[in-house]
Protein backbone atom coordinates (compact mmCIF):
# COMPACT_ATOMS: atom_id res chain seq x y z
CA UNK A 1 0.00 0.00 0.00
CA UNK A 2 0.99 3.61 -0.37
CA UNK A 3 0.15 6.77 1.53
CA UNK A 4 0.37 10.00 -0.48
CA UNK A 5 1.78 12.81 1.63
CA UNK A 6 -0.73 15.71 1.54
CA UNK A 7 0.20 18.79 -0.47
CA UNK A 8 3.56 17.40 -1.60
CA UNK A 9 3.50 16.13 -5.18
CA UNK A 10 4.85 12.64 -5.68
CA UNK A 11 5.89 11.70 -2.13
CA UNK A 12 4.54 8.30 -1.04
CA UNK A 13 5.03 6.12 2.04
CA UNK A 14 4.96 2.33 1.64
CA UNK A 15 3.17 0.38 4.37
CA UNK A 16 0.82 -2.45 5.25
CA UNK A 17 -2.70 -1.55 6.36
CA UNK A 18 -2.01 -2.76 9.91
CA UNK A 19 0.98 -0.41 10.35
CA UNK A 20 -1.03 2.79 10.80
CA UNK A 21 -1.39 3.82 14.43
CA UNK A 22 -2.57 7.33 13.59
CA UNK A 23 0.37 8.52 11.52
CA UNK A 24 -1.74 9.15 8.42
CA UNK A 25 -4.31 11.29 10.25
CA UNK A 26 -3.49 13.11 13.51
CA UNK A 27 0.20 12.41 12.89
CA UNK A 28 0.07 14.68 9.84
CA UNK A 29 -0.82 17.61 12.08
CA UNK A 30 2.88 17.79 12.91
CA UNK A 31 3.52 19.66 9.65
CA UNK A 32 1.27 22.59 10.53
CA UNK A 33 2.19 22.51 14.23
CA UNK A 34 5.93 22.75 13.58
CA UNK A 35 5.51 25.41 10.91
CA UNK A 36 3.21 27.61 12.97
CA UNK A 37 4.94 27.20 16.30
CA UNK A 38 8.61 27.29 15.27
CA UNK A 39 8.80 28.55 11.68
CA UNK A 40 12.09 26.84 10.89
CA UNK A 41 13.73 23.76 9.39
CA UNK A 42 15.87 21.37 11.42
CA UNK A 43 19.06 19.66 10.34
CA UNK A 44 18.60 16.14 11.75
CA UNK A 45 15.25 14.74 12.91
CA UNK A 46 14.55 11.50 14.75
CA UNK A 47 11.14 9.86 14.61
CA UNK A 48 10.90 7.47 17.57
CA UNK A 49 8.31 4.64 17.32
CA UNK A 50 8.33 5.52 13.66
CA UNK A 51 6.31 2.74 12.09
CA UNK A 52 6.73 3.21 8.31
CA UNK A 53 7.71 6.85 8.88
CA UNK A 54 4.44 8.62 8.10
CA UNK A 55 5.45 11.61 10.22
CA UNK A 56 9.17 11.69 9.49
CA UNK A 57 8.81 11.37 5.71
CA UNK A 58 6.17 14.13 5.77
CA UNK A 59 8.58 16.44 7.59
CA UNK A 60 11.31 15.60 5.07
CA UNK A 61 8.97 16.10 2.11
CA UNK A 62 7.81 19.49 3.40
CA UNK A 63 11.36 20.70 4.02
CA UNK A 64 11.02 20.76 7.80
CA UNK A 65 14.14 18.63 8.23
CA UNK A 66 17.18 17.97 6.06
CA UNK A 67 17.94 14.41 7.22
CA UNK A 68 15.83 11.82 8.96
CA UNK A 69 16.41 8.87 11.27
CA UNK A 70 13.62 6.40 11.95
CA UNK A 71 13.61 3.95 14.86
CA UNK A 72 11.13 1.18 15.60
CA UNK A 73 11.02 -2.36 16.98
CA UNK A 74 8.90 -3.98 14.23
CA UNK A 75 11.15 -5.89 11.81
CA UNK A 76 8.75 -5.99 8.80
CA UNK A 77 9.02 -2.21 8.46
CA UNK A 78 12.50 -2.35 6.92
CA UNK A 79 11.49 -3.24 3.33
CA UNK A 80 8.72 -0.62 3.40
CA UNK A 81 11.16 2.10 4.42
CA UNK A 82 13.56 1.02 1.68
CA UNK A 83 10.70 1.22 -0.85
CA UNK A 84 9.69 4.67 0.37
CA UNK A 85 13.26 5.90 0.01
CA UNK A 86 13.42 4.48 -3.54
CA UNK A 87 10.11 6.06 -4.56
CA UNK A 88 11.11 9.47 -3.25
CA UNK A 89 14.86 9.39 -4.06
CA UNK A 90 15.79 10.24 -0.49
CA UNK A 91 17.82 7.21 0.63
CA UNK A 92 20.92 9.33 1.14
CA UNK A 93 19.05 11.37 3.77
CA UNK A 94 17.27 8.59 5.68
CA UNK A 95 18.43 5.95 8.14
CA UNK A 96 16.39 3.25 9.88
CA UNK A 97 17.34 1.42 13.06
CA UNK A 98 15.54 -1.64 14.37
CA UNK A 99 15.44 -2.36 18.09
CA UNK A 100 13.39 -2.28 21.25
CA UNK A 101 15.03 0.93 22.49
CA UNK A 102 17.12 3.80 21.15
CA UNK A 103 20.22 1.87 22.27
CA UNK A 104 20.12 0.20 18.85
CA UNK A 105 21.38 3.44 17.25
CA UNK A 106 25.00 4.57 16.92
CA UNK A 107 26.07 7.87 18.50
CA UNK A 108 24.39 10.85 16.87
CA UNK A 109 22.82 14.21 17.72
CA UNK A 110 19.30 15.27 16.80
CA UNK A 111 17.98 18.80 16.93
CA UNK A 112 14.36 17.64 16.56
CA UNK A 113 12.72 14.48 17.93
CA UNK A 114 9.10 13.61 17.15
CA UNK A 115 6.90 10.62 17.93
CA UNK A 116 3.39 9.25 17.98
CA UNK A 117 4.17 6.48 20.50
CA UNK A 118 1.76 3.91 21.98
CA UNK A 119 -0.69 5.95 24.04
CA UNK A 120 -2.35 3.47 26.41
CA UNK A 121 -1.34 1.41 29.45
CA UNK A 122 -3.91 -1.19 28.38
CA UNK A 123 -6.85 -1.47 26.00
CA UNK A 124 -8.84 -4.17 24.19
CA UNK A 125 -7.81 -5.34 20.74
CA UNK A 126 -5.86 -7.98 18.84
CA UNK A 127 -2.10 -8.48 19.03
CA UNK A 128 -1.38 -5.98 16.27
CA UNK A 129 -3.49 -3.29 17.93
CA UNK A 130 -1.69 -3.97 21.19
CA UNK A 131 1.63 -3.43 19.38
CA UNK A 132 0.46 -0.08 18.03
CA UNK A 133 -1.45 1.25 21.03
CA UNK A 134 -0.21 -0.21 24.32
CA UNK A 135 2.86 0.70 26.38
CA UNK A 136 2.70 -1.57 29.44
CA UNK A 137 3.71 0.34 32.60
CA UNK A 138 4.91 3.11 30.22
CA UNK A 139 8.11 1.07 29.80
CA UNK A 140 8.83 2.31 26.27
CA UNK A 141 8.42 5.89 27.49
CA UNK A 142 10.69 5.21 30.48
CA UNK A 143 13.38 3.79 28.21
CA UNK A 144 13.01 6.70 25.80
CA UNK A 145 13.44 9.38 28.45
CA UNK A 146 16.38 7.49 29.96
CA UNK A 147 18.26 7.20 26.67
CA UNK A 148 17.31 10.25 24.58
CA UNK A 149 19.40 12.85 26.51
CA UNK A 150 22.60 11.50 25.00
CA UNK A 151 21.18 11.79 21.48
CA UNK A 152 19.60 15.24 21.84
CA UNK A 153 21.69 18.21 20.77
CA UNK A 154 22.32 20.95 23.32
CA UNK A 155 19.53 23.15 21.96
CA UNK A 156 17.45 20.31 20.52
CA UNK A 157 13.76 19.89 21.17
CA UNK A 158 11.51 16.87 21.61
CA UNK A 159 7.89 17.33 20.51
CA UNK A 160 5.83 14.31 21.53
CA UNK A 161 2.27 13.67 20.39
CA UNK A 162 0.30 11.96 23.17
CA UNK A 163 -3.35 11.09 23.85
CA UNK A 164 -4.99 12.05 27.12
CA UNK A 165 -7.53 9.27 26.66
CA UNK A 166 -4.60 7.02 27.61
CA UNK A 167 -2.30 9.23 29.70
CA UNK A 168 -5.19 10.62 31.72
CA UNK A 169 -3.04 13.05 33.72
CA UNK A 170 -1.81 14.67 30.52
CA UNK A 171 1.82 15.78 30.53
CA UNK A 172 1.94 15.21 34.30
CA UNK A 173 1.81 11.47 33.56
CA UNK A 174 5.39 11.65 32.33
CA UNK A 175 6.79 14.46 34.47
CA UNK A 176 8.91 12.33 36.81
CA UNK A 177 10.36 10.27 33.93
CA UNK A 178 11.34 13.50 32.18
CA UNK A 179 12.69 15.32 35.25
CA UNK A 180 14.66 12.32 36.54
CA UNK A 181 16.66 12.28 33.30
CA UNK A 182 17.72 15.95 33.39
CA UNK A 183 15.05 17.00 30.92
CA UNK A 184 12.23 19.50 31.40
CA UNK A 185 8.83 20.21 29.91
CA UNK A 186 9.08 23.60 28.24
CA UNK A 187 5.62 23.75 26.64
CA UNK A 188 2.33 21.86 26.54
CA UNK A 189 -0.67 22.38 24.26
CA UNK A 190 -3.67 20.51 22.90
CA UNK A 191 -4.36 19.74 19.26
CA UNK A 192 -6.48 22.18 17.27
CA UNK A 193 -8.10 19.46 15.19
CA UNK A 194 -7.90 16.25 17.23
CA UNK A 195 -9.14 17.10 20.70
CA UNK A 196 -12.37 15.45 21.80
CA UNK A 197 -12.81 15.78 25.54
CA UNK A 198 -15.42 13.01 25.59
CA UNK A 199 -13.87 10.68 23.04
CA UNK A 200 -10.86 8.42 22.48
CA UNK A 201 -8.86 11.01 20.50
CA UNK A 202 -7.52 13.69 22.83
CA UNK A 203 -4.23 14.60 21.19
CA UNK A 204 -1.84 16.90 23.02
CA UNK A 205 1.80 17.86 22.58
CA UNK A 206 4.68 18.01 25.05
CA UNK A 207 7.76 20.07 24.21
CA UNK A 208 10.83 18.82 26.10
CA UNK A 209 14.43 20.06 26.26
CA UNK A 210 17.58 19.54 28.28
CA UNK A 211 17.14 20.99 31.76
CA UNK A 212 19.11 24.20 32.08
Amino acid sequence: MQFDIPNTAGWRVSHDSWDDGGGTWFGQEYVSVLRERYGQSWNHCLEWCSGPGFIGFSLLAHGLCQSLTLQDRHAPLGPHIEQTCAWNHCGDRVQFYLGNTLDCMPPSKFDLVVANPPHYLSCPGDANYQRLAVDVDWQAHRDFFRIIPRYLSRDGIIVLQENQAGSMKGAAEFWSMIHDNNLEITAYWTSKDFWDALGPTQIYYIEIQHRR
